[in-house]
């Protein structure tokens, strides 16, 4: 008594009407098709990839032209395995640039003589050294390049100035912060966010790294390509760098006033926005603005500073203890703010 061979296994009615395959015609340039059902994807989210194998089929009967009328298709399932990223989960700093691909040469000559201790030109026409001047290798895209840093875990670190360029070629084993500042960010006032010592009094030009006497979060922005939307245009691409305060333009002479909330952050886009350009071929030219000489405006900072400092306590204490304090003698209150 001869027994049956046993069926193949079979998949569920309902599930072989719902998937759908694609066969490509050319079987023999390609042994091995690839078919993807109208289901790509299991119940635990993984795609399923199903690979039929043309071969022959040992039990098939010669045709007329002596050749086999069938072909055994063999049905084979794999899981292809994609990591899923959490978007919770912090993620490590992109280098910006290639380490091999930087060469330590000479900056462009704007000058008439080479300082070698500060490695760059010094001298000549003070028109001539904004006119010569080149654009920027790179540029920091926040969104893209930010993440966490050696730096991250060592409290009072100090932002990466290259990461600000676009240019910093170490990535997650930097050294420095590889990130926006915040209103908790909190700096000596001899120094920048950077790290970099300031200096009494201003250079003449009000460039560099500023001075430690007065905090400055307005810089000046000139070369600008004038249109009829460079309102929208400075305002788009300074807020990349923090929350803006204020922007003033001077529509005819090309020239934007830029004030942040955090003198941080202010140091940031200074750097950040150095030699660049808007939507045009223009090469910017950013300095710090000088202090407003309106009394109004000299007791509006005062007052500003104030508040933002009460503002950075306030989010460090802990919620418990801040709640009591609010509770029993109602300090720490945020102040109304008065219209001068």
């Amino acid at each position: 008594m001869s027994s049956s061979p046993e069926p193949g296994p079979q998949l569920p009615e309902a599930e072989a009407q719902q998937e759908v395959y694609e066969v490509s015609t050319d079987t023999a340039a390609d042994p091995v098709t690839e078919l993807r059902s109208s289901k790509p994807r299991d119940e635990e989210g993984e795609e399923v990839v199903n690979i039929l194998e043309l071969g022959h089929d040992p039990t098939a009967q010669p045709d007329e032209k002596g050749e086999d009328s069938t072909t055994a298709l063999t049905i084979k399932k794999h899981k292809d395995k994609k990591k899923k990223r959490d978007k919770n989960k912090p993620r490590p700093a992109r280098p910006q640039a290639d380490l091999a691909s930087m060469k330590d040469r000479p900056p462009q000559q704007t000058g008439t003589v080479f300082n070698i201790w500060y490695h760059k030109w010094s001298g000549g026409d003070r028109e001539d050294k904004y006119a010569n001047r080149t654009k920027a290798e790179g540029r920091c895209n926040i969104a893209r390049d930010s993440g966490y840093t050696k730096a991250d875990k060592i409290p009072g670190s100090y932002f990466c100035v290259f990461f600000a360029r676009g240019v910093c070629p170490n990535g997650k084993n930097c050294n420095y912060l590889h990130r926006l500042p915040t209103v908790t960010d909190m700096f000596d006032p001899s120094v920048d966010c950077f790290g970099r010592d300031k200096h009494a009094d201003y250079r003449d030009d009000m460039d560099g790294v500023g001075s430690f006497q007065r905090q400055n979060r307005t810089i000046y922005i000139g070369r600008i390509f004038v249109s009829d939307d460079i309102e929208e245009v400075v305002a788009r691409h300074f807020a990349e760098w923090g929350d803006i305060e204020r922007i003033r333009v001077l529509n005819s002479r090309g020239v934007a006033f830029v004030t942040y909330l955090n003198e941080a952050n202010a140091q940031f886009a200074k750097e950040a926005m150095s030699c660049q350009s808007l939507d045009h071929d223009e090469i910017l030219n950013l300095r710090w603005a000088n202090a407003d000489p309106n009394p109004l405006a000299k007791a509006r900072e005062q007052r500003r500073v104030e508040e933002q400092a009460a503002e950075a306590v306030r989010k460090l204490l802990p919620p418990e203890f801040l709640q009591q304090l609010q509770q029993n003698s109602g300090a720490l209150q945020p102040a109304k703010r008065r219209k001068l």
